[in-house]
């Protein structure tokens, strides 16, 4: 039998201070990017999907956000993410 499935995993790439839509003050929102890879085993075989959210910290808003200009924004997280994948 074999056994196989998906994986979530979350990392926080940084903060950025703007206005949010929902609360409507400038606060900082942590940017969230979530990659989902299929397993075998529990053993993460290949990505699936990978997004990137924003949470504003005061109110908990969350909205969806472009994963090029997430990776501009935090530049160091991109390179983190293509060794993370090798391992």
């Amino acid at each position: 039998m074999i056994i196989t499935g998906y994986r979530t995993r979350k990392n926080a790439l940084g903060q950025l201070m703007y206005t949010c839509d929902k609360c409507q003050q400038r606060t900082y929102h942590t940017f969230i990017r979530t990659r989902r890879s299929f397993t075998v085993f529990w053993i993460p075989l290949f990505p699936l999907a990978k997004t990137t959210t924003t949470r504003c910290n005061v109110c908990g808003f969350q909205t969806y956000f472009d994963n090029k200009k997430a990776d501009e924004y935090f530049p160091q997280a991109g390179k983190q993410e293509g060794h993370a994948d090798h391992s």
